[in-house]
């Protein structure tokens, strides 16, 4: 079991295949609302990333407020602003990998643990 707080210390737990990750303070809040992302259709998440995508470029410096350009992709993919935010921040691929090879196991008061999957 490892315990992780941030993006790097969890991607190097997920690549070195921990059998149990607890994910500590904001990163398990943000991977809580980004879960949902990891289980989208094929068409949905095309739209999403393709949405994300553009936000991204032109997203100003100041806070990436263009991320509202996510709004109408919600009604596509039946997700809230503030999951693909979250989903934006930690990395797609890497929420879509998290929930590929883990189960999450428990979530409370900023403490998420996962356990990999048989």
């Amino acid at each position: 079991m490892t315990t992780v707080s941030t993006i790097e210390e969890l991607k190097a737990a997920q690549e070195a295949k921990i059998e149990e990750i607890v994910v500590v303070g904001e990163l398990a809040a943000k991977l809580k609302k980004a879960k949902k992302v990891a289980f989208l259709g094929k068409v949905a998440m095309g739209a999403l990333v393709a949405t994300l995508g553009a936000a991204t470029l032109t997203a100003p410096v100041t806070g990436g407020i263009s991320y509202l350009a996510a709004a109408p992709v919600t009604t596509l993919t039946g997700l809230e602003i503030a999951a693909i935010i979250a989903a934006s921040a930690l990395g797609i691929t890497l929420v879509i990998a998290i929930f590929k090879d883990y189960d999450e196991i428990s979530y409370e008061n900023g403490k998420m643990t996962l356990k990999r999957k048989s």
